[in-house]
């Protein structure tokens, strides 16, 4: 005999119909959000019950039947390893398409094929004319004012083209600037609105729900993310107490997994440290009521952990004063300012019990304004702004307030990144700004011998090695360019004028008659500004032609040998003009050299090297965008909605229905022959 009760016919039934029915919405959802951006298809979870306790009577020989199917929830259908392989084919992406944008930018500047004429660019032509002039001059002879004015005009027009390159160059780096900050701020508002979704997310689970629609939402917001930042997505169960049991999604860098940007309900922002070299820092974890994180201290309070004992560094090396101490904290601490005392009291109490520590007998934390006042009254200006003290054992008030070590800032700034801990677009538009190529000093290359960015030993920090990066000499950006047009002028300006003039020692043993010419003609061609003769300090921004060469005071000599005064006699010195334009010269870039004329330092150093990283740039784009294709056509394949899939499960969901249905009435007709029916 069986156990199933007479009626329990009826529920497996029903439950069936219910499922089917069930079934056929997820269907028509799927097939109703096909075009929806981000859309997961989604997938009936569905379990055959199973009735576990047997009854009082139960005999060896029941036939124990399962009770029908139940649905327990509708979930989505994802593959969190391709979603893991197109991000980071996505970061390589976004990272290639800023560095290219900014190339593109620089190579509009520097097209000197398509803006010069007979094939010269613009800057080389200038070179070639100056020269031509030169030549012009040597081979008319002495006396040729007008030609002289030529070879000026010449050279003012080059001077000019230098001036212009470097601001547009200039003009690029504002916009670029600009355009980081842009895109820093749409990573945080990124960044921000995952954190709110993960909140929405986490209530939803609490009472049961999946909240399918807010882990679309967000999942289009981390492939978002990824093409900015190079990131690491983990998901974990997160206890609430109670048996309740959430997902709690966390995200970190990819370059230094410690650098944590979302941890479930808590998250924190990117924040700009300096224009310099665009520094960045990543704030505390916070929740949207900007509660701290409790379960992590922030950094201020973990620098005075690992750094600070009785106002002294380090416990394996005291002696330092408060000054190194906060030199040894200032890049990791956090951003924060209080505008009211209670917010200052609430973040005071909020250190203190992340290190356990209580007031007035262990080392504790305290908030104070003390610092910026002036016989009781708080300076102008620091209204806002207190004073972190870490004060430290004492048996009374007054040997406490006398033994304290703190940090004094008007900001607190957030934990800095290094210069290689990130990836992506937005380091790409950072390295396009502030990258300098083989000008870059070999201090920034590499630290010093035995330097440890952290030491576990004596738990303290070399923050300098922050800004090491080993590859920087092979990244170039702006400031590569910047750099090397400036070499370029300064060199061009320089052996110009040391042909044009000869030392005040030599000049003192030639003839009275001679220095009384060199006095009139001799002198430097080009200066730093317009309005002066000084020659120190030449940069494509200011290279100008001399005042005294502007306004006949200068000309170019054409000997620098006794009795040149007799303008038919030597023409040496125009000579050995026409030679040094086409000679090689020795142009320093950092730790590298390079040899050529001054069109090849054009031709090789800067628009060479910017043809070359653009190329190079161009092919990898071109074959991460392929694989990156790839990646997404597979994973769409597994998460997006198909036609022709969704068309066979709704005709088999509408057999189940109409099957379930047809048990139904099969069970009714037996149930009422049982009923109606027996002993009649």
């Amino acid at each position: 005999m069986g156990s199933l009760s007479t009626f329990g016919t009826f529920t497996m039934a029903r439950l069936g119909i219910y499922v089917a029915q069930h079934a056929l919405n997820v269907t028509g959802n799927n097939i109703s959000n096909i075009n929806t951006d981000g859309y997961t298809r989604q997938n009936l979870d569905q379990v055959s019950m199973h009735f576990g306790a047997a009854d009082k009577y139960q005999s060896r020989f029941d036939i124990r039947e399962n009770g029908g199917v139940m649905a327990t929830g509708v979930d989505q259908i994802r593959d969190p390893y391709l979603d893991i392989r197109y991000r980071n084919e996505m970061t390589k992406v976004g990272e290639m398409d800023s560095k290219l944008n900014g190339l593109n930018q620089i190579s509009v500047i520097f097209d000197e094929v398509a803006k010069g004429e007979d094939g010269e660019g613009v800057l080389e032509a200038r070179f070639n004319d100056l020269l031509q002039q030169m030549q012009t001059l040597h081979s008319q002879g002495a006396g040729q004012d007008d030609i002289d004015s030529i070879v000026r005009a010449s050279a003012e027009a080059m001077a000019i083209q230098f001036n212009d390159y470097a601001k547009q160059l200039e003009a690029l780096s504002d916009t670029l600037s600009t355009q980081f900050k842009q895109d820093l701020d749409g990573v945080n508002t990124t960044l921000e609105k995952i954190r709110g979704l993960n909140e929405s997310i986490r209530k939803s689970q609490v009472f049961g729900g999946s909240a399918l629609t807010q882990r679309d939402e967000r999942n289009l917001l981390i492939d978002e993310l990824s093409e900015k930042i190079g990131i690491n997505v983990t998901y974990e169960a997160e206890d609430l107490g109670d048996g309740v049991m959430v997902e709690k999604l966390k995200i970190t860098t990819a370059g230094d997994p410690s650098h944590t940007l979302i941890d479930g309900i808590y998250g924190s922002q990117l924040k700009l440290l300096n224009e310099t070299n665009f520094d960045l820092g990543i704030t505390p974890l916070e929740n949207s009521a900007g509660k701290l994180d409790p379960a992590r201290p922030n950094e201020l309070a973990k620098a005075f952990a690992t750094t600070t004992v009785d106002g002294e560094l380090a416990k394996s090396d005291p002696g330092y004063s408060q000054t190194d101490v906060w030199n040894a904290v200032k890049d990791q601490v956090k951003t924060l300012t209080f505008d009211t005392p209670a917010k200052a009291k609430e973040y005071e109490d909020q250190l203190n019990e992340q290190f356990g520590y209580t007031k007035g007998t262990t080392p504790y934390f305290h908030v104070a304004q003390s610092e910026f006042e002036e016989g009781g009254t708080v300076k102008a200006g620091y209204e806002n702004t207190y004073v972190v003290h870490l004060h430290d054992y004492g048996t009374t008030a007054s040997e406490i307030e006398s033994k304290y070590s703190y940090v004094n800032v008007e900001e607190f700034q957030a934990t800095r990144i290094g210069d290689t801990d990130l990836t992506g677009g937005l380091q790409a538009a950072r390295e396009i700004l502030t990258e300098s190529g083989e000008y870059t000093t070999a201090d920034q290359l590499a630290p010093a011998a035995g330097t440890k960015r952290y030491d576990p030993d004596t738990q303290t920090y070399d923050y300098n090695s922050l800004h090491y990066d080993p590859d920087a000499g092979t990244k170039r950006g702006i400031r590569y360019y910047q750099k090397a047009l400036d070499t370029l002028a300064r060199e061009f300006a320089e052996a110009m004028n040391e042909a044009n003039t000869i030392p005040a020692a030599e000049l003192n043993t030639m003839s009275a008659e001679y220095q009384a010419f060199y006095a009139k003609n001799g002198g430097a061609l080009f200066s730093n500004s317009g309005n002066s003769d000084d020659a120190t300090g030449i940069t494509a921004a200011n290279i100008s032609v001399s005042h005294s060469w502007a306004h006949g005071e200068t000309h170019v000599l054409r000997s620098k040998e006794e009795g040149a005064q007799d303008v038919s006699r030597d023409q040496s010195n125009l000579a050995h003009f026409v030679a040094m334009l086409s000679a090689d010269h020795e142009f320093t870039s950092g730790a590298s050299k390079f040899t050529g004329t001054f069109q090849e330092m054009l031709t090789d150093t800067i628009a060479g090297a910017l043809a070359k990283d653009t190329n190079i740039t161009t092919t990898m784009l071109s074959n991460y965008n392929a694989t990156a294709d790839e990646l997404y056509v597979s994973r769409d394949s597994v998460m997006g909605v198909d036609l022709n899939d969704e068309a066979m499960n709704m005709m088999q969901f509408q057999k189940a229905y109409a099957a379930a249905c047809r048990l139904m009435t099969t069970y009714d007709g037996l149930l009422d022959k049982l009923i109606n029916g027996t002993a009649v």
